[in-house]
């Protein structure tokens, strides 16, 4: 199916929110819309332009608005995190893209010009932020579904693009969370061993196995702070205790804000392991 034959089943509104329900004009027609499409569409109230050259939807965000007013949009950390890419902590500042490259207030602007696709967003996450801010955004770009492992070594095979490529490589396209990444990525540079999603017969998958002896579990609020998600924590620790296998669980906040203190307490851990009696 060619992109307009897919846009004929697309509504207008489709379209602009397909751009996170901001959309500029221009992109718009990339996209197979008309400008008789557009005009209707604001004659029926499905979208409203809000200044020359872009449209939105009525319920659309307040920060899109104010942008487009400055003919800016999100790019970077910013739009990754509304394309629910993982995010370790959003930027002080929301990073835009405006063609014209002059200052905005209260913004990180990137001079860019054109429709930005996917890989653009990921280029910029890894030119402005850290290598485990790299990490975590290309890393959930693959496990959820949004691109693979070979569009990013094609994506990022200049000469300039070493340092990705180097993140490229940590990428494990089995990772459930962003707690598991950031704790890997730690584990590892700290040197120590680790498997990801190690399997335990009758317990399942454990985030992360250290040097072969410790599990690590990475527990975010939403799953485990619910009477299901415990009840089954409750289950497979003790299985783990049966089983002889030491595990510790680390709550996602300590993993992606303070990593030192998870560090200190899986060495600490592996310690206890190492002086215990065979």
């Amino acid at each position: 199916m060619t992109l307009s034959e897919a846009v004929k089943n697309r509504s207008v509104a489709d379209e602009v929110a397909w751009y996170g329900k901001v959309a500029r004009r221009k992109d718009l027609l990339l996209r197979g819309c008309t400008a008789w499409s557009l005009k209707q569409a604001v004659g029926a109230g499905t979208i409203s332009q809000i200044c020359r050259g872009y449209y939105a939807l009525p319920d659309a965000d307040p920060l899109d608005i104010h942008l487009a007013l400055y003919q800016a949009r999100r790019t970077c950390f910013t739009k990754a995190e509304q394309l629910g890419l993982w995010i370790i902590k959003p930027p002080l500042l929301p990073h835009v893209a405006a063609a014209h490259g002059r200052p905005i207030s209260g913004c990180v602007v990137h001079k860019v010009s054109g429709p930005q696709t996917l890989m653009d967003i990921l280029r910029q996450c890894v030119k402005c932020g850290s290598e485990v801010d790299g990490l975590a955004a290309l890393e959930s770009a693959v496990v959820l579904k949004k691109c693979t492992i070979p569009d990013l070594r094609a994506e990022f095979a200049k000469r300039e693009d070493t340092g990705a490529r180097a993140i490229i490589d940590m990428i494990d396209p089995q990772a459930m969370s962003i707690a598991e990444t950031v704790a890997r990525y730690h584990l590892r540079t700290a040197g120590l061993n680790v498997q990801g999603q190690f399997y335990v017969k009758d317990v399942g998958h454990l985030d992360l196995l250290v040097e072969g002896v410790l599990g690590v579990e990475t527990d975010g609020e939403t799953y485990h702070n619910t009477e299901s998600g415990w009840a089954e924590d409750l289950r497979r620790d003790n299985l783990l205790v049966i089983k002889g296998l030491w595990c510790l669980r680390i709550p996602a906040k300590v993993v992606l804000g303070s990593p030192d203190i998870m560090l200190k307490w899986v060495r600490e851990a592996l310690a206890m392991i190492s002086s215990a009696p065979h």
